[in-house]
């Protein structure tokens, strides 16, 4: 008579496995998935940049460019980034300044269904919560449950089938659950400060946490402080910021209503630091020795864009609802943390001590000196040069507005690792000036 626990068993793997294909087949990255058809930027941890039209699949990624791209040898229409790549993704970008009205729309739609999901929304997220938490509890069932078959049909199925059949119940168990973290899952919806490795720096973004994957993070509402090169060969008429030149003069106007922070000044032979902060509506003047039209002026400009960083890269850090705007204009500029030193940063110190032993009225010198001191984490210098270029903040390019930005932040980093910081004496007073002030010039020299 034929036995039909081999049939069964053939019948059961057969099953199992078409669920696996058919759930690996369709299980996209939850963060991915919701900036698909989007213009999106991606940023990779070797600097290269690609930007278009995201298309996602449970293998990766294809970003569909706008026109075709001319390569040295070929034509290129879009670029690939497959999942074993995903570890070299920096940061992910949609812009909300470029999207089209009907983009907005949808993710408008995307954000309330997230946030106030409806039943089906809610019934479908409880379940993977439920089979993300119960999972080695359902393993255990298919264990069991693989045994009473086995001992039906032991004749059939030996020790390799068995751990065939159990891997192939767990796998179909994971794709369907995927990963629980049930302390994220408590800040889905609310504001919250992201700490994200930015090469060998940890940078703070302060946005409305969405969405979390096994390998991705998704914020939404950052205000970013995107990275700009502004050539000073000929008048920038950016609607961000406009640059002119007049001989050695340099005049920078911000006519947003965001600050713009002005980083350094490239003059080819080196590099100099300025660190000033422009608000809204004022202008800055530098004046320069020497050419102007090869140099390079850095900035950051700060732009509204959601984003999605890989997990290997980020952690969700703190609650900032309760911060004021103060606090997050402060954030969105902060200078970091420094993993590691560098031969040109402790050349960059060494060059301002000498700078301040030869002049210690030297403003600049002291409030660039205390904002690397600051990234190091050597709070209690940092702070002796920043308060002593506050002390003679009218000096300043920006009346010391960075300088007490990165003060501000050296308290805060001060008071979460427990320790006050050692006063300095001898701290100058602060000379009096004007307490408003809309063009404002300082000599660089070459």
């Amino acid at each position: 008579m034929f036995d039909t626990s081999l049939l069964y068993t053939v019948g059961l793997i057969f099953i199992v496995t078409l669920i696996g294909s058919y759930f690996r087949s369709r299980r996209k990255d939850p963060c991915l998935a919701s900036f698909e058809e989007y213009q999106v930027t991606i940023e990779r941890t070797d600097d290269k940049v690609a930007w278009g039209l995201l298309e996602v699949e449970s293998t990766g990624l294809e970003l569909i460019y706008q026109d075709n791209v001319q390569d040295t040898k070929h034509i290129e229409s879009s670029y690939i980034l497959y999942s074993q790549e995903y570890k070299d993704i920096q940061v992910i970008y949609r812009f909300a300044d470029q999207l089209t009205p009907e983009n907005k729309r949808r993710r408008e739609w995307n954000i309330r269904r997230s946030f106030h999901p409806g039943p089906v929304e809610r019934s479908k997220r409880g379940l993977r919560r439920f089979i993300g938490t119960a999972s080695e509890s359902i393993n255990e069932v298919i264990g069991v449950l693989i045994g009473r078959v086995k001992k039906s049909a032991g004749h059939y199925i030996n020790d390799g089938n068995e751990k065939s059949l159990s891997r192939l119940g767990q796998n179909l168990i994971g794709h369907a659950g995927g990963v629980f973290d049930p302390l994220l899952e408590r800040f889905i919806g609310h504001k919250m400060v992201v700490e994200v490795m930015e090469g060998e720096e940890v940078h703070e973004h302060v946005g409305i946490f969405k969405n979390y994957s096994p390998d991705f993070l998704e914020i939404l509402d950052v205000q970013f402080p995107h990275k700009k090169a502004v050539p000073l060969g000929q008048d920038s008429q950016d609607s961000s910021l406009r640059v002119s030149v007049d001989g050695g003069k340099l005049t920078a106007v911000n006519p947003g209503e965001q600050p713009i922070l002005i980083q350094s000044l490239d003059l080819g032979k080196e590099e100099k630091l300025l660190n000033v902060v422009v608000d809204g509506g004022e202008s800055v003047e530098l004046f320069v020795e020497g050419a102007l039209e090869t140099a390079v002026l850095y900035v950051r400009v700060v732009r509204e864009l959601d984003m999605i960083v890989p997990r290997t890269r980020a952690l969700v850090r703190h609650r900032a609802e309760r911060f004021h705007q103060e606090m997050l204009t402060d954030i969105i500029f902060d200078v970091g943390v420094l993993l590691t030193g560098s031969s040109c940063q402790e050349e960059q110190v060494q060059r301002l001590r000498q700078q301040l032993e030869k002049n210690s009225k030297d403003v600049l010198a002291a409030a660039n000196l205390g904002s690397i001191l600051l990234q190091k984490r050597e709070y209690d210098e940092a702070h002796k040069w920043l308060t002593h270029a506050l002390a003679m903040r009218y000096s300043l390019p920006d009346n010391g507005r960075r300088a007490d930005m990165e003060l501000r932040e050296l308290q805060r980093k001060k008071s979460r690792s427990g320790t006050a910081i050692t006063p300095t004496s001898g701290t100058p007073v602060p000379e009096t000036g004007p307490s408003n002030q809309s063009t404002i010039s300082v000599v660089v020299d070459q």
